[in-house]
């Protein structure tokens, strides 16, 4: 099953047009057949040669003959425990994005050392290249990450995500005893090679980074902290606690060495108003080990 979808330039343009554009090399009869009987949709519907096209029309192609004329793409090949996997973490989906949730210890894409991650399994999970995650978190960061399925809702994600529209909420176990129930940190980070550091605003390479935090539980050496992030820089959760003295546990890279593996921070909640989405987590297992409640 190969799938298309319209996008504004193709707007207005005839169904016929638009398939022997996309498919030189198949004779218009066998795609006048193919529309007649229903072995190509628009929007999962029998449509005529003629039917005009219109911007987010889904194009879905369902014959053997007609995708040998498409150029395959180099998916990953996916094993049956993957798949399940995959399926099992999806806690949303639409036919325009997934919310997945991402497991501690597991890359989101390949690189440093990793031939692929949880991006390309998705593009071989649904044999599409337009597959994207808009936001992303570290490996050991567990949590809600949102994906696109396609080019037009990662425009519109994307675009939401840039202007804040999209809320997310992080539980983060952090050392020693706040007192504060309710605060707010605002300061600049810049990157310096492969770290994050806390600058001023009179910095040209700083970032403004701001979050919301609200104490949710102390314990005799920890604090369980509600984190929303209003910016989204590269570590902000885990740089802005390590300035301010309280590192996240687990945290080796801007904490320090409290014998744990295990990084502490998990994105449990995640809002997107424009699709009438609101996912919310309970905290996760490990966390719940760790404190015994």
């Amino acid at each position: 099953m190969m799938k298309y979808i319209i996008e504004k330039d193709n707007e207005g343009v005839r169904l016929d047009r638009y398939l022997r554009k996309k498919l030189k090399d198949t004779p218009l009869t066998e795609i006048f057949k193919a529309l007649r009987i229903g072995k190509i949709k628009v929007n999962n519907k029998k449509k005529k040669e003629n039917y005009r096209l219109v911007e987010g029309d889904k194009i879905f192609i369902g014959i053997g003959s007609l995708e040998e004329m498409e150029e395959k793409k180099d998916f990953i090949k996916l094993s049956q425990e993957n798949r399940e996997f995959l399926s099992k973490n999806i806690v949303f989906e639409n036919d325009d994005l997934i919310i997945f949730n991402k497991d501690k210890d597991i890359v989101m894409h390949k690189g440093s050392g990793f031939e692929y991650g949880i991006s390309e399994m998705f593009k071989s999970y649904y044999e599409t290249d337009d597959f994207n995650f808009i936001n992303r978190i570290d490996k050991k960061t567990s949590g809600l990450v949102i994906g696109a399925k396609n080019k037009i809702s990662t425009r519109v994600l994307a675009e939401e995500l840039r202007e804040n529209n999209i809320r997310k909420k992080y539980y983060i176990l952090v050392h020693g005893n706040i007192q504060k129930n309710i605060f707010t940190i605002e300061n600049y980070l810049k990157k310096i090679e492969d770290k994050v550091v806390v600058t001023d605003a009179n910095d040209e390479e700083g970032k403004i980074a701001i979050t919301h935090f609200k104490v949710i539980k102390r314990y005799e050496r920890y604090t369980l902290l509600e984190g929303e992030l209003l910016t989204g820089r590269t570590h902000q959760l885990r740089v802005q606690l390590s300035n301010m003295g309280n590192p996240i546990v687990g945290d080796t890279r801007y904490g320090k060495k409290d014998g744990e593996n295990t990084l502490y921070l998990n994105s449990f909640y995640c809002e997107i108003p424009k699709y009438n989405i609101k996912i919310e987590n309970s905290l996760p297992d490990f966390f719940v080990k760790k404190l015994g409640n």
